[in-house]
């Protein structure tokens, strides 16, 4: 009988220790899956902001036409504005009779030339 009694309480004490860990397994989860829908709120909210910029996001870039052009014009247009400064900047050099460069007055070429 001795015997018998050892079993069963070896055995109840089997099952308050297995209750005892389901429960703390229970409260233990709870607990982090409190901190996963913290953080799930908080991926939410910072999706929605995402959501609204890129909703928002044609009406912050500037418009443009680019339907109709050819993407070689801006690259033309630039190198004749270049090119007309350069024609506008050259038009003023001082040359002589000859259509050489002068830089130096008279002097100078008079003396250059002897």
């Amino acid at each position: 009988m001795v015997g018998v009694e050892v079993w069963l309480i070896v055995i109840v004490i089997l099952l308050i220790f297995s209750i005892g860990l389901q429960l703390e397994a229970r409260y233990s989860s709870t607990k982090y899956l409190d901190e996963y829908d913290g953080q799930l709120e908080e991926m939410k909210n910072s999706l929605n902001v995402v959501a609204q910029v890129l909703h928002r996001l044609p009406e912050m870039m500037p418009q443009m036409n680019l339907i109709n052009q050819n993407p070689l014009t801006q690259i033309l247009e630039y190198f004749q504005s270049r090119n007309q400064a350069q024609a506008l900047q050259g038009a003023d050099t001082p040359r002589d009779d000859n259509g050489k460069f002068s830089n130096g007055t008279k002097k100078e070429q008079e003396i250059t030339e002897t």
